[in-house]
């Protein structure tokens, strides 16, 4: 009982998760699945507000409508994703890994943003899967993998 107990601690504190998908699992998906992705950016380029929507927990800010959130929720089943960012200005994020505890997490998702929209901070690399996480560095990884789209991994030490 006492391992157990302190197992369980360990898990909390450290906030060990599961390995991000590899950059080739997100392509595939992203492939077989292009035209929800763009059905994605068309449904949110088209709005002002910055807005979340997110499928597990249940919540959006602004409220999102029950035809929205159906909508939305079958494409997130679809391509893996657990809920979009949208900053505005027609760039945003969809959700797919999430590792670490609390704000000093690891986040890896797709990322969708006009080319004058990419921050000076951001590096553009070649892989996602080679980002050094032993870095005492915050960083923001850009990989490109079709026009405005991008793989994205943002590293929190």
């Amino acid at each position: 009982m006492r391992i157990l107990i302190i197992a369980m601690f360990i898990n909390l504190v450290c906030g060990c998760s599961s390995e991000p998908p590899t950059d080739a699992q997100m392509l595939a998906i992203f492939q077989d699945n292009q035209p929800d992705f763009e059905m994605l950016r068309d449904q949110l380029c088209v709005q002002d507000e910055r807005r979340v929507v997110v499928m597990d927990p249940e919540w959006s800010r602004p409220p999102a409508s029950d035809t929205d959130k159906k909508t939305l929720y079958s494409i997130f089943k679809r391509i893996g994703a657990t809920g979009v960012y949208y900053d505005g200005n027609c760039s945003f994020r969809v959700a797919v890994w999430s590792g670490g505890f609390g704000g000093d997490g690891d986040y890896k998702y797709y990322s969708y943003r006009p080319q004058e929209s990419i921050h000076i901070e951001t590096q553009l690399v070649p892989s996602l899967d080679e980002v050094d996480r032993t870095s005492l560095e915050h960083a923001y990884n850009l990989r490109p993998i079709s026009e405005g789209w991008y793989l994205a991994f943002d590293y929190w030490p």
